[in-house]
Formats: structure tokens, sequence, C-alpha cells
């Protein structure tokens, strides 16, 4: 078992598929009270966010875009898993 806190990585995408530069991750809500952890997604639309313990966390999602500022929110679980992958879609 390993000491290192999961992690949450994926990709945000808009609604064509395209990755989206500098979106903000972060967490919600989650099993303990959570500090304000967030990341910013690189040219290719990724991110990686460690978790503070395993559990099911909601995820938000905010980008500023040409239409307008858009934010949705997903739900990922790292009970028992070293790393889960996801890919987000924002839709205007």
């Amino acid at each position: 078992m390993s000491d290192n806190p999961p992690v949450v990585a994926g990709m945000v995408v808009d609604a064509k598929g395209n990755p989206v530069e500098g979106a903000r991750v972060y967490f919600v809500e989650g099993p303990v009270p959570l500090p304000d952890i967030a990341a910013l997604t690189d040219s290719n639309g990724q991110f990686s966010l460690s978790a503070p313990v395993s559990g099911t966390y909601q995820l938000g999602v905010a980008s500023e875009e040409p239409e307008g500022f858009i934010q949705t929110t997903s739900v990922v679980d790292v009970s028992g898993e070293p790393r889960v992958d996801l890919e987000v879609r924002l839709n205007p």
C-alpha cells in the first residue's frame, strides 16, 4: 500500500473535443474538509490534482471562452486507486 495521495488527472476539452488551455480545475466537495486546491490546464488541456484522501470527490471546472464563462462539475471516485483519469467536456 502506497502512502502517496491518490491523483485525479485528465483533460478538459471543449464541445468540439479540442483541448482547453487555462481552465481551472478544483475540488468542490470531498470526504474531508478541503483547502482551496486547484490546477490550471496546460496547452494540451491536461491537469493533475492530488486528492487528500481516498473517497468520492466533486470536481469543478471553469473556463473563460470566447462564447463566455463556462462551468461544469464531475464526480470522481478515487477509492483504492492510485490514479484516476477522466475527460471533462465543457459545453457552452
